[in-house]
Protein backbone atom coordinates (compact mmCIF):
# COMPACT_ATOMS: atom_id res chain seq x y z
CA UNK A 1 0.00 0.00 0.00
CA UNK A 2 1.05 3.41 -0.81
CA UNK A 3 0.28 6.60 -1.09
CA UNK A 4 1.44 9.16 -3.29
CA UNK A 5 2.68 12.86 -2.41
CA UNK A 6 -0.39 14.11 -3.63
CA UNK A 7 -2.13 12.17 -0.85
CA UNK A 8 0.00 13.34 1.87
CA UNK A 9 -0.28 17.13 0.42
CA UNK A 10 -3.92 16.52 0.49
CA UNK A 11 -4.03 15.70 4.09
CA UNK A 12 -1.66 18.85 5.41
CA UNK A 13 -3.71 20.87 3.15
CA UNK A 14 -6.91 20.36 4.96
CA UNK A 15 -5.00 20.14 8.47
CA UNK A 16 -4.04 23.70 7.60
CA UNK A 17 -7.06 24.88 6.79
CA UNK A 18 -8.00 23.41 10.30
CA UNK A 19 -6.11 25.19 12.44
CA UNK A 20 -7.13 28.27 10.86
CA UNK A 21 -10.36 30.72 11.11
CA UNK A 22 -13.04 29.19 9.68
CA UNK A 23 -14.71 32.69 9.24
CA UNK A 24 -11.96 34.00 6.77
CA UNK A 25 -10.40 31.70 3.62
CA UNK A 26 -6.67 30.47 3.13
CA UNK A 27 -5.36 31.38 0.63
CA UNK A 28 -3.10 28.47 -1.36
CA UNK A 29 -0.19 30.67 -1.48
CA UNK A 30 -0.38 30.72 2.43
CA UNK A 31 -1.09 27.14 2.72
CA UNK A 32 1.81 26.28 0.24
CA UNK A 33 4.33 28.46 2.83
CA UNK A 34 3.30 26.97 5.80
CA UNK A 35 2.88 23.14 4.48
CA UNK A 36 6.01 23.57 2.03
CA UNK A 37 3.99 22.43 -0.83
CA UNK A 38 4.64 23.42 -4.04
CA UNK A 39 1.94 25.83 -5.11
CA UNK A 40 0.81 24.31 -8.71
CA UNK A 41 0.97 21.55 -7.19
CA UNK A 42 -1.28 22.35 -4.24
CA UNK A 43 -3.68 23.66 -6.44
CA UNK A 44 -4.40 20.70 -8.13
CA UNK A 45 -4.83 18.93 -4.71
CA UNK A 46 -7.32 21.89 -3.73
CA UNK A 47 -9.45 21.41 -6.63
CA UNK A 48 -9.63 17.75 -5.84
CA UNK A 49 -10.93 18.22 -2.43
CA UNK A 50 -13.49 21.08 -3.94
CA UNK A 51 -15.09 18.12 -6.04
CA UNK A 52 -15.41 15.91 -3.25
CA UNK A 53 -16.49 18.21 -1.15
CA UNK A 54 -14.47 18.83 1.71
CA UNK A 55 -13.05 22.21 1.18
CA UNK A 56 -15.06 25.44 -0.66
CA UNK A 57 -13.27 27.73 -2.77
CA UNK A 58 -14.19 31.39 -1.99
CA UNK A 59 -13.66 34.13 -4.77
CA UNK A 60 -12.39 37.67 -4.24
CA UNK A 61 -9.48 39.64 -3.42
CA UNK A 62 -9.67 37.99 -0.01
CA UNK A 63 -10.67 34.67 -0.79
CA UNK A 64 -8.99 31.20 -0.45
CA UNK A 65 -10.42 28.19 1.01
CA UNK A 66 -12.18 26.95 3.64
CA UNK A 67 -13.44 23.62 5.10
CA UNK A 68 -17.02 22.27 4.11
CA UNK A 69 -17.00 20.35 7.10
CA UNK A 70 -15.82 20.68 10.78
CA UNK A 71 -12.50 19.09 11.55
CA UNK A 72 -14.26 16.40 13.67
CA UNK A 73 -16.45 15.08 10.34
CA UNK A 74 -13.66 15.21 8.21
CA UNK A 75 -11.15 11.63 8.07
CA UNK A 76 -8.09 10.89 7.19
CA UNK A 77 -9.32 8.59 4.94
CA UNK A 78 -12.41 10.61 3.06
CA UNK A 79 -9.08 13.03 2.18
CA UNK A 80 -6.95 10.50 1.22
CA UNK A 81 -9.99 9.02 -1.15
CA UNK A 82 -10.90 12.38 -2.54
CA UNK A 83 -6.87 12.53 -3.82
CA UNK A 84 -5.91 8.63 -4.14
CA UNK A 85 -9.12 6.94 -5.43
CA UNK A 86 -10.25 4.01 -3.09
CA UNK A 87 -7.85 2.67 -0.91
CA UNK A 88 -6.59 -1.05 -1.96
CA UNK A 89 -3.40 -2.77 -1.18
CA UNK A 90 -0.91 -3.65 -4.20
CA UNK A 91 -1.38 -6.90 -4.24
CA UNK A 92 1.79 -7.37 -6.36
CA UNK A 93 4.55 -5.30 -6.14
CA UNK A 94 4.05 -4.96 -10.26
CA UNK A 95 0.37 -3.98 -9.79
CA UNK A 96 -0.79 -6.67 -12.65
CA UNK A 97 -3.06 -9.18 -11.21
CA UNK A 98 -4.09 -10.32 -14.81
CA UNK A 99 -1.60 -13.28 -15.05
CA UNK A 100 -3.44 -15.02 -11.69
CA UNK A 101 -5.94 -17.50 -12.25
CA UNK A 102 -7.84 -17.17 -9.44
CA UNK A 103 -8.30 -21.16 -9.27
CA UNK A 104 -4.72 -21.64 -9.83
CA UNK A 105 -4.13 -22.81 -6.53
CA UNK A 106 -0.17 -23.62 -7.36
CA UNK A 107 0.85 -20.08 -7.37
CA UNK A 108 -0.23 -19.66 -3.59
CA UNK A 109 -2.23 -16.54 -5.01
CA UNK A 110 -5.52 -17.86 -3.48
CA UNK A 111 -3.29 -18.00 0.04
CA UNK A 112 -2.44 -14.52 -0.13
CA UNK A 113 -5.69 -12.79 -1.26
CA UNK A 114 -7.28 -12.88 2.18
CA UNK A 115 -3.77 -11.26 3.76
CA UNK A 116 -4.19 -8.44 1.15
CA UNK A 117 -7.66 -8.02 2.69
CA UNK A 118 -6.68 -7.85 6.16
CA UNK A 119 -4.08 -5.57 5.26
CA UNK A 120 -6.86 -3.47 3.86
CA UNK A 121 -9.03 -4.11 6.59
CA UNK A 122 -6.56 -2.65 9.19
CA UNK A 123 -5.26 0.42 7.51
CA UNK A 124 -8.58 1.56 6.68
CA UNK A 125 -9.53 0.84 10.18
CA UNK A 126 -6.60 3.37 11.18
CA UNK A 127 -7.32 5.73 8.50
CA UNK A 128 -10.93 5.97 8.88
CA UNK A 129 -10.41 6.87 13.39
CA UNK A 130 -8.32 9.63 12.50
CA UNK A 131 -9.67 12.77 11.82
CA UNK A 132 -8.56 16.13 11.33
CA UNK A 133 -9.92 17.61 14.63
CA UNK A 134 -7.69 14.66 15.79
CA UNK A 135 -4.39 15.82 13.93
CA UNK A 136 -5.13 19.54 15.25
CA UNK A 137 -4.85 18.12 19.25
CA UNK A 138 -1.75 16.03 18.25
CA UNK A 139 -0.35 19.16 17.09
CA UNK A 140 -1.33 21.26 20.28
CA UNK A 141 0.42 18.74 22.27
CA UNK A 142 3.61 18.43 20.69
CA UNK A 143 3.30 22.38 20.76
CA UNK A 144 2.67 21.95 24.42
CA UNK A 145 5.62 19.87 25.14
CA UNK A 146 7.95 22.29 23.17
CA UNK A 147 6.85 25.40 25.52
CA UNK A 148 7.53 22.79 28.45
CA UNK A 149 10.85 21.69 27.46
CA UNK A 150 13.53 24.46 27.92
CA UNK A 151 17.34 24.01 28.34
CA UNK A 152 20.25 25.31 31.13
Amino acid sequence: MRFSAKGEYGVLAVFELAQHSAETPLQARTISKNQRIPLRFLEQVLSGLRKAGLVESVRGAQGGYVLSKIPSEIRVSDVLEAIEGPITPASRVSGNDDRHNPHDTLSGYDILKPVWEEVKTAVTGVLDSVTIQDLCERKKEKDQQKILMYHI
